[in-house]
């Protein structure tokens, strides 16, 4: 009645990506919601590729060493994947108010 969508910003875990979540997302958009899967750039996912000006780059998994603080490693991969996040909701909104 309201004319407005539910929306879901998707976050995939760690190790994945969000094509393993494909499902999920989908089943989310059948219920009626509107779903925005970010894909992370900090190393969590198993691959990830995206395009940048026209040429394809891919982000290698991060494998942690033995040598790697892991709660300094892991701490800034949320923070990254955080402002990721909220950048997704900022992008939702702006096309939602037609900027």
């Amino acid at each position: 009645p309201s004319g407005k969508w539910p929306v879901v910003i998707f976050s995939h875990g760690m190790g994945c990506n969000r094509y393993a979540y494909s499902k999920i997302c989908y089943d989310l958009c059948s219920e009626g919601f509107i779903v925005a899967s970010v894909e992370h750039r900090d190393g969590s996912a198993c691959h990830s590729k995206f395009y940048n000006n026209g040429s394809m780059e891919e982000i290698e998994h991060l494998q942690m060493e033995a040598s790697n603080d892991e709660y300094s490693v892991r701490n800034e991969q949320a923070n990254q994947r955080a402002k990721e996040v909220i950048r997704c909701l900022q992008l939702v909104k702006n096309l939602n108010e037609g900027i």
